[in-house]
């Protein structure tokens, strides 16, 4: 990707720890070598000094302690400093979330011709990774722009527009740390004299353990427990109360649904695993009732699913999203990866050309 009048050729690395690959500076620094061994065969020799290196870190890292995350980015500099690549003082960070909300919307809207087509709609887009949930869109009703809370409201300048866009990210209610939270579990904080994690989300004859951010937990279901899935609906909402701003608006935009949505709605036959699909609102909760009910007669590929997919079906209540809103879930669009990186890149590119011309 060449910037036109650019002599640059930018190229971004950008590590997720929604999903951690690397949970220590030790096994890290192998990790992101291999990525530059790729980079190395997919831009030509003379484009490396020209060519920016940029890894951006997500929620994963912001829940752990913050000398444990400055660490591992120093280890990664180090690793980037090492390079044959253009490597600059800002080139390993945490992104805030918003700013990984707003980067998603950007590719998604790069992918779908949006931002190219002046006056096309824009899409919205959801994302729910394991430690953090993004959504963002662009409103076109004034009242949701009167009565966004504040923080829930953000400016992008990008290819000559400003965009004021709706976009929120939720710390502590990615997918992984809602389980904890619903288990009743602190965030980096093992439980007391290594308690068993009692809840209703799981099968009644359940017991196990489970690792989450280095912690492991010891679990089980909640015994003579009768309807499944109107206890688990219980214990989450319980967990959602008031954490969620609600969008009227959401309703009447159409959205793309990312990462853990896409995972469980393909785990459970929702949409196919490769090629993605359209679902309503209501599917997740259909799938819900019928995954808890047979949970014990039937086995499943995770203990969590009940859990998640309840979890899933009420979190989008919260947004504001009616039974019937239809959602559209992929990975690919065009065969590119609909992820936050492109749109980081993209921004990125957009800044480096802005400096540019501001100082001609």
């Amino acid at each position: 990707m060449k910037p036109k009048g650019s002599g640059e050729h930018p190229c971004s690395c950008m590590l997720s720890s929604d999903r951690p690959c690397f949970t220590c500076t030790t096994q890290s620094t192998p990790g992101i070598q291999e990525l530059l061994d790729v980079a190395k065969q997919d831009i030509p020799f003379d484009f490396w000094k020209a060519t920016p290196l940029v890894l951006k870190a997500t929620a994963g890292l912001r829940l752990l302690p913050g000398e444990k995350a400055q660490k591992l980015l120093e280890k990664v500099k180090e690793v980037f400093k090492a390079s044959p690549f253009l490597v600059g003082d800002d080139c390993v960070s945490i992104m805030n979330g918003t700013d990984e909300g707003v980067s998603a919307w950007i590719t998604i809207n790069f992918l779908t011709g949006s931002l190219e087509t002046p006056g096309r709609s824009s899409v919205g887009m959801l994302d729910l990774g394991g430690g953090s949930t993004q959504i963002t869109f662009l409103p076109r009703v004034e009242g949701t722009l009167h009565t966004s809370p504040p923080g829930h409201l953000t400016s992008l300048q990008m290819f000559n527009r400003t965009y004021k866009l709706y976009s929120y990210s939720y710390l502590g209610l990615g997918l992984m740390s809602a389980r904890l939270a619903i288990l009743g579990g602190v965030e980096g904080t093992p439980a007391a004299d290594g308690k068993e994690l009692v809840s209703p989300c799981l099968s009644p004859s359940f017991k196990g353990e489970w690792e989450h951010a280095e912690i492991t937990y010891r679990i089980s279901g909640q015994k003579a427990a009768v309807n499944l899935h109107e206890l688990c609906a219980s214990r989450v909402s319980e967990i959602l109360r008031n954490q969620v701003h609600r969008v009227a608006e959401v309703k009447d935009v159409d959205f793309y649904a990312f990462s853990y949505y896409y995972d469980l709605a393909a785990n459970v036959g929702l949409i196919d695993a490769e090629k993605g699909g359209s679902l309503i609102v209501g599917d997740f909760e259909i799938a819900a009732k019928y995954v808890c009910r047979t949970v014990e007669t039937q086995p499943q590929s995770s203990p969590f699913l009940c859990m998640d997919l309840t979890y899933v079906s009420l979190l989008l209540r919260e947004f504001g999203f009616p039974g019937n809103k239809v959602l559209k879930l992929t990975r690919k669009i065009d065969n590119v990866e609909t992820s936050w990186a492109l749109g980081a890149a993209f921004h990125y590119i957009d800044s480096l050309n802005s400096r540019k011309s501001r100082a001609s």
